[in-house]
């Protein structure tokens, strides 16, 4: 008789039609509240919001050495600049903030198109075992990590996501300490330091530099394509600076060093240098970071032929 009763009631409840319209009501109520408050980030909280996310760097990182490990700086410079990122807040991740002051989103996109190269280049080339024949299986999931759609236009995991790129090539780089004095057959992780593997990231740096620099733009996307270019050059100096440390005798070997290396990183200081609040190009401010930047490229196909046939 009790169970009974209680599925009566239960029945009852079920089709109350008085409860269903209060439950409408409150679901009602917490739609309307949660668009309103869409609505509010995205105008106006989101504008007063935006200057804090809206200043550009003009300042060459510093990198640090590491003499203990080869290949450390290198790994180290690329994981550094992953983790400024995300000290400084990733602007992709804030619907709003970029689309009323996008500068500092556009340098963001710049550098992490960079650093996608850079672990692609340890992944494919420098961090691969070509005696095993495979990639290191942290620096595969890093690449894979960083890789999110950090444009989806809502608040993403995408902080989420680079933080696991750099817990795994923290986890490469415990591996390759661990593994350097064993025969190569035997090791999990390796840093391959030879001209060739060099010359091969120079190309692939230059590649992705060249890409933003084809881009066609109008007025209203010149600031765009210079915050772009000029996050790819933020990322490039982060990358080559881990480079030089580890593969600075390769290139002295091949004369290249002084006489290639060590002025282009002078070009990268002077045009990561350059910041504009507003980018006008009638003052010539996209031409002459466009013209800076293919001088770069230049300068690294100069010396990645050297490093090929030196």
């Amino acid at each position: 008789m009790e169970k009974s009763n209680i599925k009566d009631r239960f029945i009852a409840y079920l089709f109350n039609i008085k409860e269903w319209g209060i439950f409408l009501k409150r679901f009602l109520a917490l739609f309307v509240v949660a668009a309103l408050s869409l609505l509010l980030w995205y105008f106006p909280i989101s504008l007063f919001v935006a200057p804090f996310y809206s200043i550009t760097t003009d300042r060459v990182p510093v990198v640090k050495e590491y003499k203990d490990l080869v290949g450390k700086s290198t790994t180290v410079a690329l994981r550094d600049g992953l983790q400024n990122l995300i000290n400084e807040g990733l602007v992709t991740n804030f619907i709003g903030v970029r689309t009323w002051i996008d500068n500092k989103y556009y340098q963001q996109v710049g550098e992490i198109e960079m650093f996608r190269i850079g672990v692609n280049i340890l992944e494919n080339n420098l961090a691969r075992n070509r005696g095993t024949g495979g990639a290191n299986r942290y620096i595969v999931q890093a690449r894979s990590d960083i890789y999110s759609d950090f444009r989806i236009p809502i608040f993403t995991s995408y902080t989420t996501r680079v933080k696991q790129a750099i817990s795994n090539i923290d986890r490469y780089l415990v591996q390759l300490k661990a593994d350097q004095n064993k025969e190569m057959s035997q090791k999990r992780a390796v840093f391959i330091v030879n001209s060739d593997n060099l010359a091969t990231a120079l190309d692939k740096l230059k590649q992705q530099l060249q890409t933003n620099l084809m881009t066609q733009t109008t007025w209203r996307t010149q600031d765009d394509k210079f915050y772009r270019i000029k996050g790819n050059l933020i990322a490039m100096y982060d990358i080559l600076k881990g480079i030089d440390y580890d593969f600075k005798d390769k290139m002295i070997d091949k004369s290249s060093y002084n006489e290639n290396f060590i002025p282009i990183m002078e070009l990268l200081k002077q045009a990561i240098a350059q910041n504009h609040l507003v980018i006008l190009e009638s003052m010539g401010h996209l031409s002459k970071l466009e013209k800076d930047a293919n001088l770069i490229a230049q300068k690294l196909s100069e010396l990645r032929d050297k490093l090929n046939n030196g």
